[in-house]
């Protein structure tokens, strides 16, 4: 059985920390993979439902409610909350630049709806074109903190979606063989009126090659969450 390390939980809730390569959750296209739901419904022996989604080459925090009646409230309690995420992008941002990116992008019948996303540079590595990024999104549209970076001229590397297929290649030599993005913290109010402030560290499959990069003292300084031991990257099962 698939077991997900739990960085918290409480009356109804629990976080877990979600490896690269999982999925959220199936779908009629990926009816008996892996998945988050799955693996976790075994884990505490009960029905439990996500409050958000990672894509499967993400990593990091990912909420479920384990009580049917919270999944509304915890939901509308993330979306007053904050999720921040870290990613090493392509090319050279300035250093402590802060900046907002509202570009609106089309949702999946190509209409075009807000989207706000804030980000950070923690740093640069000129020798290796590359920088270490905040992302705390506002809004909640697919994939929506990649289309932003993308648009800014700064992929998330790895992303094969939104990325730079030369780039990728170029850093799969380097370790970076998934998406660089990371939900590194979850920051919301709790149904209960106590506030959930929870971090995940960083997978093994990518800690050799962040812990080396110049920003990475800016790292730990904002997320000091990530100076936890790294996580070990499970290997899923494939279904019986």
């Amino acid at each position: 059985m698939l077991t997900l390390p739990v960085l918290a939980e409480g009356p109804g809730w629990l976080v877990v920390a979600k490896p690269p390569r999982l999925l959220t959750h199936r779908s009629p296209r990926t009816p008996r993979a892996a998945a988050a739901l799955q693996a976790v419904r075994d884990q505490v022996g009960r029905s439990v439902y996500p409050i958000h989604r990672l894509d499967a080459p993400t990593s990091g925090c990912l909420l479920f409610a384990t009580e049917r009646a919270l999944a509304g409230p915890l939901s509308a309690s993330l979306s007053a909350g904050q999720k921040t995420y870290l990613a090493l992008v392509r090319g050279c941002c300035p250093p402590a630049a802060r900046f907002t990116s509202t570009e609106a992008l089309k949702d999946d019948n190509g209409i075009l709806k807000d989207a706000e996303t804030a980000l950070e540079c923690l740093g640069a590595d000129p020798a290796a074109r590359c920088s270490l990024v905040l992302a705390r999104p506002v809004t909640g549209r697919y994939h929506q903190v990649r289309r932003h970076l993308r648009r800014l001229s700064h992929p998330v590397l790895g992303d094969r979606a939104h990325g730079d297929s030369h780039e990728n290649r170029a850093w799969r030599a380097r370790g970076i063989d998934r998406l660089a993005l990371h939900c590194a913290h979850l920051s919301l109010p709790l149904p209960s009126g106590e506030r959930l402030s929870v971090s995940c560290p960083l997978f093994a499959d990518q800690h050799a090659t962040y812990s080396r990069h110049p920003a990475w003292e800016a790292v730990l300084s904002a997320l000091p969450g990530l100076s936890a031991d790294p996580l070990p990257v499970p290997i899923p099962r494939p279904p019986a």
